[in-house]
């Protein structure tokens, strides 16, 4: 069984997410991932001192993904992303460098269109 890691919202108007989920529940947002692969504008959710999840600036001109994408950790992402294929899946993302050599990233679509995200702190080819 894997574990759930990490959560995230995507959407074309992160400003109003932040104002609306700051005021109802206190949560506070941290710009991450600058410097990184992910070429996107994102946020660490906060709850006090923790991060709890993230939130994504849908990319222009496509659709965000709906709802909340749970994130699972495999020792082998690469591997997991082969099995997704094979069951008729589709990757969205390839593994990810997310800066720092432990936070790699990749997501797909299972056969039904939903979109899961996959997390792990081993290198290619490790």
């Amino acid at each position: 069984m894997m574990n759930i890691v990490w959560w995230e919202v995507e959407t074309e108007a992160p400003e109003k997410f932040m104002s609306f989920h700051g005021d109802l529940q206190g949560w506070t947002f941290a710009p991450a991932f600058e410097d990184s692969e992910l070429d996107a504008s994102y946020w660490i959710i906060r709850s006090g001192e923790s991060g709890i999840g993230g939130l994504q600036r849908a990319t222009e001109g496509t659709a965000p993904t709906a709802g909340t994408r749970v994130y699972f950790e495999t020792d082998d992402l690469e591997g997991f992303l082969s099995r997704v294929r094979e069951l008729g899946g589709h990757v969205e993302r390839s593994r990810t460098d997310l800066g720092g050599d432990d936070r790699w990233f990749a997501t797909f679509q299972d056969s039904c269109g939903v979109s899961f995200g996959l997390w792990t702190d081993r290198a290619p080819n490790e």
